[in-house]
């Protein structure tokens, strides 16, 4: 074999070296670049997602905080129509109380009251006005208490700062009917709050 045949064999087998190394840096590259998009791809993907869950968890609590604020706004503003119910309610009682139909439902209260009490004296005591009231009309009140079997006496006491109605107690005081109008409230408010918190907001407490 001349030197020129053995220098084109080894030529030719380095061509075919080279050749098979090129393809191999070849081919992994293209796999290097491969599984590098695929690995950016799962970033870029778990990034968006990650960003995705966090704008749903900001946006919840954006609207958990509106919420909050929105029903202490309503809770304060239905305190608020409440309170104005209320004082429209006293200024009509107050407004009542100057009535004939009150002063004469304040005396057939009087006497219905009087019958449950033991003893022949009684003491009552209200507003200046309705003490006023009384005193004008003792005498009526003490015979249709007597016409109906209940003798009492009638002593007019002291004033009582109230919207109207009145305290009804025996001689001695060990027992004492309280009939004003703030008794009544005392004890009606608490029943009538949840009503009226449906009525002014729809809802109840």
């Amino acid at each position: 074999m001349s030197f020129q045949a053995i220098q084109d064999r080894i030529l030719e087998k380095a061509r075919r070296e080279a050749a098979a190394l090129i393809k191999e840096a070849s081919d992994e590259k293209a796999r290097v670049i491969a599984s590098a998009r695929k690995e950016a791809d799962r970033i870029v993907s778990g990034a968006l997602e990650e960003a995705k869950a966090e704008a749903e968890l900001r946006h919840e609590e954006k609207l958990g905080a509106i919420r909050t604020d929105l029903k202490r706004r309503m809770l304060v503003q239905r305190e608020e129509l409440m309170e104005e119910s209320w004082a429209r309610a006293m200024e009509k009682l107050r407004s009542h109380v100057r009535t004939k139909e009150y002063a004469s439902a304040l005396k057939e209260s009087i006497i219905k009251t009087a019958k449950l009490l033991e003893g022949n004296q009684l003491r009552i005591d209200a507003s200046p006005r309705d003490l006023e009231m009384v005193k004008g009309s003792r005498d009526e009140i003490e015979e249709t208490l007597a016409k109906d079997g209940f003798p009492r006496k009638l002593t007019v006491g002291q004033s009582i700062g109230c919207i109207g109605g009145f305290e009804l107690t025996d001689s001695e005081r060990r027992v004492v009917l309280d009939r004003t109008y703030e008794a009544r409230i005392r004890k009606l408010r608490p029943l009538l709050r949840p009503k009226l918190a449906q009525l002014l907001m729809g809802g109840t407490e």
